[in-house]
């Protein structure tokens, strides 16, 4: 029983590892494509290549009841499609800063809604816990804060971002645990995909698309390409939902607040990028609040 929740935590945290490393990449392919083309490839690539598994595995299992598959559309409105589309173009109106104080705050309303709504339990230590991982963030990026942009517009898609998260995670409690990781995101991306697919073309011209299909060819770009769409948009997504299985969607939800520090360390032995002191801290700050989420007391009794 211990090993097995040991390693339900060791494939929460390697999907942090991947999720904090997309941004590294993203970074990087930016420079060539626009985000609506990124995530229209990730999500392609994936759907290929996993549709392939699961046709192979799990053949006529593969073709999911009606009931279920409203389900996987629900979850699938949410994220990929609703959340990238918030998250990106807030990002075009508010600093990033901002956003990502924003985005951090879903584990503190995931837990609410997890408490509340899906019953998990959850002590004054394990909130207290979800308050410091956010409070964390905030001194990460605290610095950033007075060179901030603020547009009302750029903070209502981010809070549409983060609202779209906790509907993700609500739909991905409801689905049955009797169909594997692999099948919930090979639907997920696959219905993303078919979302996707007509933005790509409403949102770029055809000279653009031209220009950008010829960037794939850089070797840089598709191996960041490839290991976004099955590290980050596939493996990443498998072991989170292992682990929202086991210990629950609240406390799972704790450890996206790993990404931002992943992020800054990454950048710092990729980029350069310099470590101060207030990121130090608050990296401490966020893996002691991760803790305390995990913490188990016995629910009182009346």
């Amino acid at each position: 029983m211990a090993s097995k929740k040991f390693f339900n935590y060791i494939y929460l945290f390697v999907a942090m590892l991947f999720w904090g490393g997309s941004f590294v990449l993203t970074k990087h392919l930016l420079t060539d494509f626009n985000p609506i083309t990124i995530i229209f490839v990730r999500l392609l690539i994936s759907s290929l290549l996993f549709v392939t598994i699961s046709l192979v595995v799990y053949r006529k299992r593969f073709f999911v009841p009606k009931k279920d598959l409203l389900l996987l559309c629900y979850m699938a409105i949410f994220e990929p499609i609703v959340y990238f589309l918030f998250e990106t173009y807030s990002l075009k109106f508010t600093d990033p800063s901002i956003v990502s104080v924003i985005i951090a705050t879903i584990p503190l309303f995931v837990a609410f809604i997890a408490f509340y709504f899906l019953k998990e339990y959850f002590s004054k230590y394990n909130f207290v816990g979800v308050f410091l991982s956010v409070f964390g963030i905030v001194i990460m990026l605290y610095p950033s804060f007075s060179d901030s942009t603020v547009s009302l517009l750029g903070v209502l898609l981010a809070f549409g971002a983060v609202l779209s998260t906790i509907g993700y995670n609500y739909f991905l409690k409801r689905i049955p645990s009797t169909y594997s990781p692999i099948l919930v995101i090979t639907w997920q991306n696959l219905l993303g995909l078919i979302a996707f697919t007509p933005m790509l073309f409403i949102l770029n011209s055809s000279s653009e698309i031209s220009q950008q299909w010829h960037a794939v060819y850089d070797f840089k770009n598709i191996s960041a390409l490839l290991i976004l769409s099955i590290f980050c948009s596939s493996i990443a997504f498998m072991l989170y939902i292992k682990g929202v299985r086991y210990i629950g969607v609240g406390k799972a939800n704790t450890f996206t607040n790993l990404i931002p520090v992943v992020t800054a360390l990454l950048s710092f032995f990729l980029f350069d990028e310099v470590v101060t002191w207030n990121k130090i801290i608050g990296i401490i700050v966020v893996l002691t609040g991760i803790f305390l989420v995990q913490v188990k007391t016995k629910p009182a009794h009346s």
